[in-house]
């Protein structure tokens, strides 16, 4: 399911390898949301929210990035 207004086919992907004890640990997180009834929840769910609020943390800090 899409949830952003962004088309599929405009989206990039990353391929991003973990080792496998913290694929573990993000697997187990991402089964706790589930289990308090987000079923469609998901790893990517997790690391996008992980990667945005680092970035919102960042700029609240000052810190600007160069994309």
């Amino acid at each position: 399911m899409n949830k952003t207004k962004t088309p599929t086919a405009k989206k990039n992907i990353f391929t991003l390898r973990l080792p496998p004890d913290l694929y573990k640990q993000v697997r187990k997180m991402v089964e706790i949301e589930k289990n308090k009834g987000n079923y469609a929840y998901s790893i990517n769910d997790f690391l996008t929210e992980l990667i945005e609020k680092e970035f919102q943390e960042d700029n609240k800090n000052g810190q600007s990035f160069n994309v």
